[in-house]
């Protein structure tokens, strides 16, 4: 039956009630990823990640395989994964280990341990093991900094595809691709240079409030500052570098007071980041480069032997990475992980 009319001159009566969509909430994040810029940087990111794998390859066999190099550092590579996955389900220092020069045992501070990439990639560790997460991060490097270039040149070129082609240039070069081969911790720490020089930009662009202030950006590159100091310590030099190139010439200026202000929050947090690596490299320095705790005191003959060897061998530097990458490599060859169906 055909809806009643209303008289003329009546009132208008309630509008139809409509019936809750349970749907639309669902369909709205996912229309954002895909026609938002969110949803414009994944595909992006996803479109690198692709590229950096082919640049990588046989790379990614190795995943199935549970193949490593042939190589010292791939063996140290796979150690460090290992223990860092260790320490952290165990609630020990990770900057120490007596599993290495037992039983004096060694300081990590200046070892390329890559805690924060090493406590990124536990789930891999933990499921798969220490090979899997070193060849799936050693893959994934080249598109992330590809990404990270992408991000810092859409700063300054006009076009979108300039960009692009920045990002590319950068992180599928042919020495980054190498990096990400036999180097891993340079490569994870080049990832950091264009995001701390992104960062240092936004923070001279924020004057006024833009981009949510100074306040905002200053916490931003204070966390990519610590970050960068948490995965490699050569690279977070250069990335010191060139954020003091980018900063320094800004805070000469009318409100400097300021901007001096910001950068000192910049580096505040910063170091509260990367707090637990300055206190591992101070520990080691001041133990005169390797840690010797006293001894136990049920020590064996044979163990103060070790010990009393341990002490009068050269402790230079060369000598201390030979033997320490030495023994990595070669308890890394107990780690490797089993094949992967």
């Amino acid at each position: 039956m055909a809806p009643r009319a209303a008289p003329p001159g009546a009132p208008p009566g309630p509008p139809p009630v409509r019936r809750p969509d349970w749907r639309r909430p669902l369909r709205l994040p996912g229309r954002v990823l895909t026609t938002g810029p969110a949803g414009r940087h994944l595909a992006l990111l996803a479109c690198y990640l692709t590229v950096g794998i082919a640049v990588t390859w046989p790379r990614a066999t190795y995943l199935v395989g549970g193949k490593l190099q042939a190589t010292r550092d791939a063996g140290v590579y796979v150690w460090d994964f290992w223990w860092m996955a260790h320490a952290v389900e165990h609630l020990s220092n990770p900057w120490f280990t007596r599993s290495i020069v037992a039983p004096a045992g060694v300081q990590l501070g200046y070892h390329a341990l890559m805690p924060l990439e090493g406590v990124a990639m536990m789930p891999v560790t933990v499921l798969f093991g220490p090979s899997a997460s070193y060849n799936l991060l050693s893959i994934l490097t080249p598109g992330l900094m590809c990404y990270a270039m992408y991000r810092l040149a859409r700063l300054w070129l006009p076009t979108q595809t300039g960009a692009v082609f920045a990002g590319a240039f950068f992180g599928l070069s042919s020495v980054m691709a190498w990096h990400a081969w036999y180097q891993l911790n340079l490569a994870a720490g080049a990832v950091f240079l264009p995001l701390a020089l992104e960062a240092a930009v936004r923070l001279r662009r924020s004057e006024g409030g833009r981009g949510g202030g100074w306040g905002k950006q200053a916490v931003i590159l204070g966390v990519v500052l610590g970050a960068s100091l948490l995965t490699d310590q050569e690279s977070f030099v250069l990335v010191l570098i060139v954020v003091l190139a980018a900063l320094v010439p800004w805070l000469v200026g009318p409100a400097w007071r300021a901007r001096l202000t910001a950068a000192a929050q910049a580096a505040a947090v910063s170091l509260v980041v990367g707090s637990p690596q300055i206190a591992a490299v101070v520990a080691q320095t001041r133990s005169g480069g390797s840690g010797r705790p006293p001894s136990p005191p049920n020590m064996t003959s044979s163990s103060r032997r070790s010990r009393k060897s341990c002490r009068s061998a050269p402790t230079s530097s060369a000598a201390l990475d030979h033997g320490l990458s030495r023994n990595l490599a070669e308890r890394a060859l107990a780690l490797r992980a089993p094949r992967i169906s």
